[in-house]
């Protein structure tokens, strides 16, 4: 092919992943906005007063009725701390709010100031953005990382089907923080070492786990270099190669350490210290998150059978061990980051609310809509099932979106 045609392609394949992205992450809020506007206005009326003020929303700005249901729907659980860090800022009189990553909170503050209409629509506006962009650079890796066009629209569609893939409409850190972990992988599979290393600081701002990107984007340099050098030279030769080619890529944890800084500056406590007294969260290393997850199980099975954090610690771990398994799917970088992020979720325990009984992990379930190779992996299945399995898979899927989205605003599923 010619390199006009490389680069006609190439615009072909943007202009795709433009579409499918950008159309499905409108369609996405859209559709789901209008659902549970509607199910909040069925159902509002009937509920005691403590389940509609279910969330302290006292140092935000009073909506509306039609604010309140287009809008006040997605003021529930960890979403209220990052609408009060936009206007509010890092403050002693919030201080549980203030173990959340700034770049989010920063952002809904920008369009804020820079847009009418509140920051219920200036958050609502930039998790559509960062959502769109996701699906984008998502349909854009799985092209060129696992080289198959054929599969993107899949896993576009699979992202946006998820049964809790509400969570990307919400004002928190989903949409941003996926988008920007697929910008630096994009960009890593390019092998554009720079725009990698912003990317995954950015990332690190956006949720501290984004610093494992490093070890992520590291280990796809090693994949390259080692195509290229193993054969012909020295380990030692590789190694330096890519040194050379990707030392910044050492910027990444830098995003973390500088959120430290900065909330020591503002003289608030340690991170440890306000999961620990004001959030009723302990870390732990992983295998011994694993263990205490497994004895909650077990200790409560009816207890855990309803909980949707137990049900993707379960499902999670199975298809993360079906990237093993999978010949297609089997890519260390993906591995490691499945895994590896796995394994920082199940490290931290919570306690029952204001009690010394440990619980579960809290909000596993929403951090697992970050760990993409495992629903691409579905995707995949999906695509190579026949027609009665599409069919039956995307209607399951389309079904549990629209019964765990019209539970958020009754604040009836979890954080």
């Amino acid at each position: 092919m010619t390199p006009q045609g490389q680069h006609a392609d190439s615009r072909s394949e943007w202009r795709a992943a433009l579409v499918w992205g950008g159309g499905t992450a409108l369609a996405h809020r859209l559709l789901l906005t209008l659902w549970m506007a509607a199910i909040w206005t069925l159902v509002s009326g009937s509920l005691p007063d403590h389940q509609i003020d279910f969330h302290n929303t006292a140092d935000l700005p009073a909506l509306n009725n039609l604010e309140g249901q287009m809008l006040g729907i997605w003021r529930r659980w960890d979403a209220v701390h990052y609408l009060d860090l936009a206007l509010n800022g890092y403050r002693q009189e919030n201080i549980g709010a203030t173990v959340f990553s700034p770049l989010a909170p920063a952002l809904f503050r920008a369009a804020d100031l820079l847009l009418p209409g509140g920051i219920d629509l200036a958050a609502a506006l930039i998790q559509t953005i960062a959502f769109g962009a996701a699906l984008i650079l998502l349909y854009r890796f799985i092209a060129v990382y696992y080289g198959e066009s054929a599969l993107a629209p899949w896993g576009v569609a699979v992202m946006a089907l998820l049964p809790i893939s509400f969570y990307f409409a919400a004002p928190m850190t989903e949409s941003l923080y996926l988008a920007l972990t697929l910008a630096t992988l994009y960009a890593a599979a390019r092998q554009k070492w720079r725009l990698a290393a912003i990317c995954g600081l950015l990332a690190a701002l956006a949720r501290s786990q984004g610093a494992l990107l490093v070890g992520v984007a590291g280990l796809m340099l090693l994949e390259q270099v080692w195509d290229r050098r193993w054969m012909r030279e020295s380990l030692w030769a590789a190694a330096k190669a890519a040194v050379q080619r990707g030392w910044m890529l050492a910027i990444m944890p830098l995003g973390v350490v500088g959120f430290q800084l900065y909330r020591g500056s503002l003289g608030l406590p340690s991170l440890d210290a306000v999961f620990l007294d004001y959030s009723y969260v302990i870390l732990v290393n992983p295998i011994e998150g694993v263990l205490l997850c497994l004895r909650h199980i077990i200790a409560r099975p009816d207890e855990a059978v309803r909980n949707l954090d137990v049900w993707a610690f379960v499902i999670s771990f199975i298809l993360g061990i079906g990237l093993l398994i999978s010949r297609r799917h089997r890519r260390l970088p993906l591995i490691a980051y499945t895994l590896g992020c796995w394994a920082v979720y199940t490290g931290k325990m919570n306690y029952y609310w204001g009690t010394g009984e440990l619980f579960f992990v809290q909000s596993f379930a929403r951090y697992t809509l970050a760990l993409f190779p495992i629903w691409v992996l579905i995707a995949d299945a999906l695509r190579r099932g026949g027609f009665w399995a599409r069919i039956v898979g995307v209607g399951a899927l389309m079904l549990a979106l629209a019964f765990f989205s019209a539970l958020f605003p009754l604040a009836l599923v979890g954080p």
